[in-house]
């Protein structure tokens, strides 16, 4: 099946909702039958909710939780973007073609990501932040996560490649211009005018927490973060593992070694994005890392 996605006519004359469907059913299968016979009590659950609720990216029963038709979405008409309610006192704008069904499913989605329960999920109780903390938020899209932590720490620095978040992120973070810093360049190890050198734009900034979700590029952001994060004295990361294979066990290891201590979020998650996933299917969602 991996070999089939990748071939560039399966890709011309299928649609993608029918390749995606393909693909899921495919993964249901191939994945309900590795782990048919586990005595790990997390899979178990995620196999007992994949027969029930089919394959999802968080495969577990958050959704039910969660619905994305009571959000409410809002027009602004001095900005002219759509917005909704975060939290009390914060609006969070959105890109200005997307309609209000996607705001709608896409903040739902975010919501669940951030649950306590959640494998996506960035903080905890003991993980977390404080008015001494400045954030580098790497690959921030709409900065949900910034957006939620800003009233408590000490500065963000954002970094967004996609340009069409430029304006919907000076919106959302208007009142806090003093507080969060937007860098809508591509977090990287070269300068240009779509590139930031990201480690050496930091390097005086005092980081000491780092998140990092980058769709894929973690090895290109964490190979130009390199130098700072062996040399900080304090530090926290927090690094989705669950775009590629084998990024939890790579950087845990490597982090070990530069005398972090490593721990990850409950649970699993099913990347079915990636039209290459093989075994073992399930992967830890965010490595935490700190010293």
């Amino acid at each position: 099946m991996q070999s089939i996605n990748s071939n560039p006519l399966y890709r011309l004359f299928i649609p993608k909702p029918l390749r995606t469907y393909i693909w899921k059913k495919y993964l249901k299968s191939k994945i309900i039958n590795t782990y048919k016979d586990t005595k790990n009590s997390e899979i178990k659950e995620i196999i007992k909710n994949i027969r029930k609720n089919g394959l999802q990216i968080i495969p577990s029963n958050l959704q039910k939780k969660y619905d994305e038709k009571e959000i409410q979405v809002y027009y602004d008409e001095s900005k002219k973007l759509k917005y909704s309610n975060f939290m009390v006192d914060k609006k969070i704008y959105f890109k200005k073609e997307w309609s209000t069904k996607r705001i709608q499913k896409t903040l739902n989605q975010l919501l669940i990501e951030q649950d306590i329960n959640s494998p996506h999920k960035y903080l905890t109780k003991k993980f977390n932040v404080d008015h001494n903390t400045i954030v580098a938020d790497i690959g921030c899209a709409e900065a949900n996560f910034s957006l939620e932590i800003v009233d408590k720490v000490k500065h963000i620095y954002l970094f967004e490649t996609n340009k069409q978040w430029n304006k919907p992120l000076k919106a959302t973070f208007e009142k806090y211009k003093k507080k969060v810093t937007i860098i809508n360049k591509k977090f990287s190890n070269h300068n240009s005018n779509s590139h930031i050198d990201g480690s050496n734009f930091l390097k005086n900034k005092a980081i000491n927490f780092l998140k990092i979700d980058v769709d894929g590029y973690e090895e290109e952001v964490m190979n130009s973060l390199n130098e700072t994060i062996k040399k900080a004295r304090r530090m926290k990361i927090a690094l989705c593992t669950y775009h590629s294979n084998n990024d939890y066990k790579k950087y845990s290891e490597l982090l070990k070694s530069l005398n972090y201590k490593v721990t990850s979020s409950k649970g699993y998650m099913i990347f079915y994005w990636d039209k290459k996933l093989s075994y073992p299917y399930l992967r830890k969602g965010v490595l935490r890392a700190e010293k």
